[in-house]
């Protein structure tokens, strides 16, 4: 069955935007991470026999949705 893995993007740790330079530059600005469209998340859509089976593999997932077949 296909199951869509939501996960916390790893580039901006969930936050959703980044710094455009070193984040101790007092000009810096927060920008929308592009990994992940500002979000904070990003979904992966994968192969397994059931939800458990994805849960043991992703254990730091936010949710597991079963997709069509």
């Amino acid at each position: 069955m296909k199951i869509e893995i939501m996960l916390k993007c790893s580039v901006c740790d969930g936050y959703g935007y980044i710094a455009d330079r070193h984040p101790n530059d007092p000009s810096a600005r927060d920008i929308d991470c592009q990994e992940c469209d500002g979000e904070g998340q990003k979904a992966s859509v994968e192969i397994y026999d059931s939800i458990a089976d994805a849960k043991a593999d992703y254990p730091d997932a936010i949710s597991f949705t079963e997709r069509d077949k």
